[in-house]
């Protein structure tokens, strides 16, 4: 009697655990994110025969990518899910097996490294972002994860990896920095031509008045502006007044000189106004080449200049 019972509650146990198997397939198989059940005992005894040496796992397996190589052989894929097959474009199982060495190829392969190391330092989970290839050549963002099971922690026998597709947060991502660069940039440049305005004159002659110390960027910011405007508007002559500007060092002075002659390549000439005797010494006493560079004393003679040079040419 005794017997007969026991046979009865060893069926249900057995139906029960059956119902609980098939949930778990149902859960496992329906799952919308990549799934893989892993058999990783033969990694841990690799691993626990290079930490019976002695050696620092991290640095050991960061020269020695055979020993990497070598625990990625030996995991047993025991099954993964729909999802997986969706992410891999794989056409079924057997497939994808065969092209493992396709989707976690060498772009994966340090994330692995530190997976291995982890693992082997105690860790029952380990996650990381890294790329992986799909069977038709696509590369997708993914966050790796893998678990040791509850019941494995001392053969990991069974090991459960998930892969959480990214790609399209990571390319959003890199549209948004593109966009904050483009409009960083945007605001550079037009602080540059703030700092550096170019004023119209007539379809010929264009003035460039700078206010306060001339340093090497902001010549450089202000050459660049003073190039743009000078092709685009094809003006014949660019007067640089410089009466706000205190004083004018040595890489101030080069830069005018630079502007003088890039803007000549152009086909145009540079007129510097505003002069004092002070910043005149110090375009002397430099031993720049000053040739490239017509001078006024004021804004108003290096316009009338400008203009008595333009109907000259005209004549």
């Amino acid at each position: 009697m005794n017997t007969d019972h026991e046979l009865t509650q060893l069926r249900q146990r057995v139906t029960e655990l059956e119902r609980s198997e098939a949930r778990y397939r149902n859960i496992f198989e329906s799952s919308p994110i990549s799934l893989w059940e892993e058999d990783w005992s033969a990694v841990k005894q690799h691993l626990d025969r290079l930490l019976a040496t002695g050696v620092d796992l991290d640095a050991h397996l960061r020269h020695h990518v055979d020993d990497v190589l070598a625990c990625l052989e030996v995991v047993r894929i025991l099954d993964v899910n729909r999802a997986t097959l969706e992410l891999c474009q794989a056409p079924d199982k057997d497939q994808l097996l065969r092209a493992l060495s396709v989707v976690f190829n060498e772009k994966s392969l340090d994330t692995f490294r530190r997976e291995l190391v982890a693992l082997g330092s105690g860790a029952m989970s380990y996650e990381e972002e890294t790329v992986i290839s799909t069977l038709l050549g696509e590369d997708r963002n993914i966050m790796f994860r893998v678990v040791v099971g509850a019941d494995c922690e001392q053969t990991w026998e069974r090991c459960f990896v998930s892969l959480v597709d990214i790609t399209d947060r990571k390319r959003a991502e890199e549209a948004l920095r593109l966009s904050k660069e483009e409009t960083i940039q945007a605001q550079r440049e037009l602080l540059a031509r703030l700092s550096a305005p170019v004023i119209p004159i007539s379809d010929e002659i264009i003035v460039m008045p700078f206010v306060g110390q001339l340093d090497q960027t902001r010549m450089q910011q202000a050459l660049s502006v003073l190039l743009d405007e000078v092709q685009r508007l094809r003006v014949t002559t660019a007067i640089l007044d410089i009466t706000g500007v205190p004083e004018i060092d040595a890489e101030g002075t080069q830069g005018l000189v630079q502007a003088a002659q890039a803007v000549r390549l152009l086909g145009a000439q540079v007129v510097l106004t505003g002069i004092r005797p002070a910043i005149a010494q110090g375009l002397v006493s430099g031993g720049f080449n000053l040739d490239e560079l017509v001078t006024r004393g004021t804004l108003q003679t290096g316009i009338a200049f400008a203009m008595q040079s333009g109907r000259t040419r005209r004549v």
